[in-house]
């Protein structure tokens, strides 16, 4: 038992959170991102890995690869939800990728629900709140009052 718990070793969350930012921007943290969280068993560190994912299909400039690498993303998030469903952070990742992408692929059936959790459980010391505050600005998923009660207790 010892050994099969010392042979997982998880990246720090700070390094992946820190690629994350920088893969919002840079096609070369993507490849980072991915690489640090692939193969890790924890719900938040697939939630990162999927986001990779959905930063490749936004880079790709094939049409089918985008399509599989969407599908892909959002079932890893969905998995990372239903292993961890009260982890503001992964609610946070589902839901931003839900809402940027296009409705007919089908990819945003928990953008309400996802919205409804992070009202209810928006509080001071989210790690990414500086990100989620820029987000949550100009997310076309939030009303006005929606985007002042998240930047209000974040």
């Amino acid at each position: 038992m010892i050994f099969l718990a010392s042979s997982v070793k998880l990246k720090p969350l700070d390094l992946i959170r820190n690629t994350y930012k920088k893969a919002l921007k840079e096609e070369e943290s993507v490849k980072e991102l991915k690489e640090l969280t692939k193969n890790q068993p924890d719900a938040l560190y697939k939630a990162y890995f999927a986001m990779a994912l959905a930063f490749e299909a936004r880079e790709s400039s094939w049409v089918t690869t985008k399509m599989r690498l969407a599908k892909d993303a959002y079932a890893q998030l969905n998995d990372a939800v239903k292993s961890n469903p009260n982890n503001y952070e992964i609610r946070y990742l589902r839901f931003s990728f839900s809402c940027e992408v296009p409705s007919l692929l089908g990819l945003n059936e928990h953008i309400a629900s996802d919205k409804n959790y992070l009202l209810k459980k928006a509080k001071k010391g989210e790690p990414l709140a500086d990100i989620m505050k820029k987000y949550f600005s100009k997310s076309s998923c939030l009303t006005e009052a929606e985007k002042q009660v998240l930047n209000t207790r974040l």
